[in-house]
């Protein structure tokens, strides 16, 4: 990266180095202490820095703060021209780590977008695929809600006819108490299909959808 005969570190980058790499609220304090200074080095060292930063506040669970700060370092990687970082790519990299800091923050919608655009980056890496899927999982649609409110509507109404045969047809009305029995258990028997079905649906459509995508995504490159 540099030759020791042209390149002295400067002091602000020597005692970033003096801190242990794990020592992540040091980092984390650090960079916002000396940023006017870190902003001003050399890039080498800057991103480095920079780097080092982003990924402490992931690590110490400052997740709303490193979604906005992955941006930063995604934009010095481009204005740099700078793809391979250190073996990873950084681009990719930095992308699912602001994803997972997004899901980390409830933010579903945002962090599909961000696993949907990496699939179609880069389809072959399982990790986008499997993460998106759990992210979409999150992510319940209208059918489902109505589904999980008519069965417990039905459990409900099970609850209530129980009841009433407890406390009036046994005691006063047996003859009725047959078709009560009857009416509950088909009232909790479609309560749970309605759970159950509604739910595997919707994971296998996520499943299907997300896997299609990565395919589809797959054959685009290949015909580019």
């Amino acid at each position: 990266m540099y030759s020791q005969k042209t390149y002295t570190a400067s002091p602000c980058y020597r005692s970033f180095k003096e801190i242990d790499s794990q020592a992540y609220h040091t980092l984390i304090r650090f960079f916002e202490e000396h940023a006017f200074i870190i902003k001003s080095l050399d890039f080498d060292e800057y991103f480095e820095i920079l780097t080092s930063y982003v990924r402490s506040l992931f690590e110490a669970g400052a997740y709303q703060k490193h979604a906005d700060m992955a941006d930063v370092v995604i934009e010095a990687a481009i204005i740099n021209n700078l793809k391979v970082y250190r073996g990873d790519d950084i681009y990719e990299k930095t992308l699912f780590q602001k994803a997972a800091s997004l899901f980390h923050l409830q933010k579903f919608s945002p962090a599909s977008h961000i696993l949907s655009e990496l699939i179609k980056i880069n389809p072959s890496e399982p990790s986008y695929r499997q993460f998106l899927i759990k992210t979409r999982l999150q992510i319940k649609p209208q059918y489902l809600y109505l589904f999980q409110g008519l069965a417990i509507v039905l459990y409900l109404f099970a609850i209530l006819v129980v009841s009433v045969q407890t406390f009036y047809l046994d005691p006063f009305k047996p003859e009725w108490s047959p078709l009560a029995f009857t009416t509950r258990n088909i009232s909790l028997i479609t309560a749970t299909l309605f759970m159950i079905l509604s739910d595997l649906v919707f994971r296998g459509q996520t499943w299907y959808t997300v896997n299609k995508m990565a395919i589809d995504s797959r054959e685009k490159l290949k015909r580019a």
